[in-house]
């Protein structure tokens, strides 16, 4: 898969303008995707709410992670993961903080 193989991935990058052809872009999504994902576990556990791994807090991560990846394209003219990472983590911590004093 690091090596651009994998057919399945292939024809997902093929349908999206910035990766067709891009396999490092392809690959460099695929880890910050990874890391966000990583980022959410890893506060669910330090502050040990499972609450933050359910369905209705994912989807607001997704969601989040989607509208910071657009904005950042806006505003810079194309993704910058380093970018994307930090601000998804400054909203994930506020989000987290919300979703405990709304309990």
């Amino acid at each position: 898969m690091i090596n651009g193989e994998s057919e399945i991935i292939k024809s997902i990058a093929g349908n999206i303008k910035e990766w067709a052809g891009n396999w490092d872009a392809v690959w460099e999504n695929i880890n910050l995707r990874a890391d966000c994902k990583t980022a959410v576990v890893d506060l669910a556990d330090k502050a040990k709410n499972p609450e933050l791994l359910e369905a209705e807090f994912v989807i607001s991560c997704n969601d989040e992670f989607h509208k910071i990846v657009d904005r950042v394209r806006e505003q810079y003219g194309e993704t910058d993961p380093k970018r994307i990472l930090f601000e998804f983590k400054d909203w994930l911590k506020k989000a987290a903080k919300k979703k405990a004093t709304t309990k």
